[in-house]
C-alpha cells in the first residue's frame, strides 16, 4: 500500500491545508527551510506516531489540531480491505457495497487528528460516502433491530418474495432505493476505523539528514529488530527450529527438578512437586550489533564510528541496495533527508539505482538539493516546495510542464548531462543505463563492436521522456544537426505500444531523428532462459522462452514464487544478458533490432 496524496494542516510550517501528491520515488526541492522535511515527519509521525511522536513544536497555532491526511493505493486494495472488514460485515451483509463506499477512485482516506502532544492520535478516522441523517447514515452498522425500526418509521416496503428476504443486506438495500427515491443527501464524511484498517498501511522508515553520521546506529537498530523478527517467526509453532530448542530446554529443566525434588524429600518428605520453567525469551537475547570494516593497508578491523562520514555514507548506499532486494514484495515507505550528503556525484548515481530498485515494491521520499537526484525524478514527481507566509508546495499540472521544470532548473541549476561533450556525431537515447548496457552486449555479441566508450556516439539514458534530465536533453541536442537516434521498449505487457508510437513518431520528425521500438515488450523478455539457470545454477528448463507481449519479470516472479527459488533478480539482470552466448543472443533478438544498431555503428 502506497501514499498517493497527503494532505496537511496546522504541522510545523504549514497553517493552512496543503496538498502533496506523491509517487513511487518522490524528490521535495526547495531552499534551507522552506518546509521540505515537513512532508517528511508528517509521513512518520502519521504512520508510526510512536518512534515520532507529536511534540510541542509540531503545532503551528497550538488553539488548533493538526489535521493529517493519507490517500492510500494499492492494486490489490479490495482484497486486502476484505480480508480485514469481513470478521464484521459478512458477504451477505453487503460487504461489496460497503467497501465501494470506502473507497475513491481506487484508494481510501485516512484521517490522524492530534489535539496534544502525543505518541498516539486523539482520533483516526475513514472517508465513507453516507446519508447524511442520522437515521440512514452507517446503515452496515446498525442491528437487525434497527434497520426494523427504519424500516417501519418510514414506511419501507421490503418484498416477502426471493431469496435473502429476511437478510439484512436485502432490507440495506431497500433502505438505501428509498433514500434515493427520496433523494436523501449523501456526503463524504470520515467515520471512527473501528475496522482496524489502519493496521494495512504501510511501515516507515525516516532517514534524517546527518545519517551518515550514525549510520551505523540505525543499522544496528534495524539490524536488532531482523532478528527480532527471526526469533518470533522461529517460535511461532512446535515445529520451529527455536521452539524445538525450548522444549529440550524445559525437558532438561524438568529433570532437574525431579532430581531436586528427590533430594528435598530427605528434608521436607511432604515435598510432591518441584517445577523449574526457564522464561525464554529469545527477542531480548540480542543487545546490539556492532560494525566493522577493514580496508588494503588496515592491520585489524576498525569500528564504522572511527570511519569518515563519506564511507558511512557509501555504508548507506550499500544498505540501500541490500534492502532493495531484501524487500522486493515489501510495504515500506522509505523517507531520506538529503541523500547526496558526503557523497561524491559518482556514488550520488549508485544511490540513486539504488533507491530505483527499491521503490519498485516500496515507497521513496526524499528531500534534495542534488541536481543529480531531483533530475532523475519523473516530473510529475518532483514537489518544490516555498516558503511565504507558510511552506507551500508546487507541483506538476497538465499544460504547464515546461514551465515548472525551468522552476525547477532555476532552484536547482540542473543542466543538459552532456553539454560540455559535444564532439560526438551521433547520440542514441535509450530509457536507461541498463538499457544502454543491453545494447551494448548485442553489439559486442552479435555485430563485434562496442556501443559505449565510442568516440563517435553518445549514449544517453533519458529516464523514458518523464524525467527533467530528460527533457532538458533531448531540447538541448535538438539543434545539433547531428543524428539523433531512439531506441525504446514496445511496453506491450502493460497495453502501452500505441503511446510508444506515437513517441516514435514524435522522435522521427525532428531532422535527423531515427527511432526504433523493440520488438519485444522490455529488454528482460530477452533473457534467454538456459543462460538465466545458469546464472543462478539451477536445473534447465525451469524458465520458459518469453513471448514478445509477455510481462517477464512478473513471469519470473511467480516462477520463483512456485519453485520457492531464492536470490534471483529478475529485472534489468546484466549477468544474464553478460552470459549469454551468441547463439542464444540470435535465438532472441530480432533482425530489425540488429540492423537499427548496425546503422547506429556505421
Amino acid at each position: 500500500m502506497k501514499i498517493i496524496k497527503i494532505a496537511i494542516e496546522n504541522y510545523r510550517g504549514i497553517k493552512e491545508r496543503e496538498e502533496v501528491p506523491l509517487s513511487d520515488f518522490s524528490s521535495i526541492v526547495g531552499k534551507n527551510d522552506s518546509g521540505k522535511s515537513i512532508i517528511l515527519n508528517a509521513i512518520a509521525t502519521f504512520l508510526d506516531p510512536k518512534n515520532y511522536p507529536v511534540t510541542e513544536f509540531d503545532f503551528n497555532d497550538f488553539t488548533k489540531p493538526i489535521i493529517i491526511e493519507c490517500y492510500f493505493f494499492d492494486e490489490n486494495l479490495v482484497e486486502k480491505l476484505e480480508k480485514k472488514v469481513k470478521t464484521k460485515i459478512k458477504k451477505e451483509d453487503g460487504i461489496d457495497e460497503f467497501l465501494n463506499d470506502l473507497m475513491f477512485e481506487n484508494s481510501i482516506i485516512f484521517q490522524k487528528i492530534a489535539k496534544v502532544p502525543n505518541k498516539t492520535f486523539d482520533s483516526e478516522n475513514i472517508l465513507m460516502r453516507d446519508f447524511e441523517e442520522k437515521d440512514f447514515s452507517f446503515l452496515y452498522s446498525k442491528s437487525d433491530e434497527e434497520l426494523s425500526e427504519v424500516i417501519k418509521k418510514y414506511s419501507i416496503t421490503v418484498p416477502v418474495e426471493g431469496k435473502g428476504r429476511n437478510s439484512k443486506l436485502e432490507r440495506i438495500k431497500y433502505i438505501k432505493e428509498f433514500c434515493k427515491t427520496e433523494k436523501k443527501k449523501v456526503s463524504n464524511k470520515f467515520i471512527t476505523d473501528e475496522y482496524k484498517i489502519s493496521t494495512l498501511f504501510p511501515a516507515v522508515e525516516l532517514f534524517v539528514s546527518d545519517y551518515g553520521l550514525e549510520a551505523d546506529t540505525k543499522f544496528k537498530t534495524n539490524s536488532v529488530s531482523e532478528i527480532q523478527e527471526y526469533f518470533i517467526k522461529e517460535t511461532s509453532d512446535d515445529t520451529k527450529k527455536l521452539k524445538i530448542i525450548e522444549k529440550e530446554i524445559e525437558m532438561e529443566m524438568e529433570a532437574e527438578a525431579e532430581s531436586i525434588k528427590n533430594y528435598m524429600t530427605d528434608y521436607v518428605p511432604s515435598l510432591n512437586h518441584v517445577k523449574i520453567k526457564p522464561n525464554i525469551i529469545w527477542k531480548d537475547s540480542i543487545k546490539s550489533v556492532d560494525v566493522s570494516f577493514q580496508f588494503d593497508g588496515d592491520t585489524k578491523l576498525i569500528p564504522m564510528t572511527h570511519k569518515g562520514s563519506g564511507y558511512r555514507r557509501l555504508f548507506m548506499v550499500a544498505r540501500f541496495r541490500y534492502l532493495a532486494e531484501k524487500n522486493k514484495s515489501g510495504n515500506t515507505i522509505y523517507l531520506i533527508e538529503e541523500p547526496e550528503t558526503f557523497l561524491h556525484p559518482s556514488a550520488q548515481e549508485d544511490l540513486l539505482n539504488a533507491f530505483r530498485d527499491l521503490s519498485e515494491d516500496n515507497q521513496i521520499v526524499i528531500t534534495t538539493h542534488s541536481p543529480v537526484f531531483a533530475g532523475a525524478t519523473n516530473s510529475n514527481s518532483v514537489i518544490l516546495c516555498k516558503k511565504d507566509t507558510q511552506s507551500v508546495y508546487e507541483f506538476l499540472k497538465e499544460g504547464s510542464k515546461k514551465d515548472f521544470i525551468f522552476k525547477i532548473v532555476d532552484e536547482l541549476g540542473i543542466k543538459p548531462s552532456y553539454n560540455l561533450r559535444d564532439h560526438h556525431e551521433k547520440i542514441v537515447f535509450v530509457e536507461s543505463s541498463n538499457d544502454a548496457k543491453f545494447y551494448n552486449i548485442i553489439a559486442i555479441k552479435l555485430l563485434n563492436k562496442n556501443l559505449l566508450n565510442n568516440e563517435k556516439i553518445l549514449v544517453l539514458p533519458f529516464g523514458g521522456g518523464t524525467n527533467i534530465e530528460s527533457f532538458l536533453n533531448i531540447n538541448y541536442f535538438d539543434d545539433s544537426k547531428r543524428d539523433l537516434f531512439l531506441i525504446i521498449d514496445s511496453d506491450k505487457h502493460i497495453d502501452q505500444l500505441e503511446k510508444q508510437k506515437k513517441s516514435s513518431e514524435k522522435f522521427n520528425k525532428k531532422e535527423k531523428g531515427n527511432s526504433y521500438i523493440l520488438k519485444k515488450s522490455r529488454i528482460e523478455n530477452y533473457y534467454h532462459p538456459r543462460a538465466l539457470e545458469r546464472v543462478y545454477n539451477i536445473e534447465e528448463d525451469i524458465f520458459s522462452f518469453f513471448s514478445d507481449e509477455e510481462d517477464a519479470v512478473k513471469s519470473i516472479k511467480s516462477v520463483i514464487n512456485n519453485k520457492d527459488l531464492k536470490n534471483i533478480k529478475e529485472k534489468n539482470n546484466i549477468r544474464v544478458f553478460e552470459e549469454m552466448t551468441e547463439e542464444e543472443w540470435k535465438k532472441v533478438v530480432e533482425d530489425e533490432l540488429k540492423i537499427f544498431l548496425e546503422n547506429i555503428l556505421k
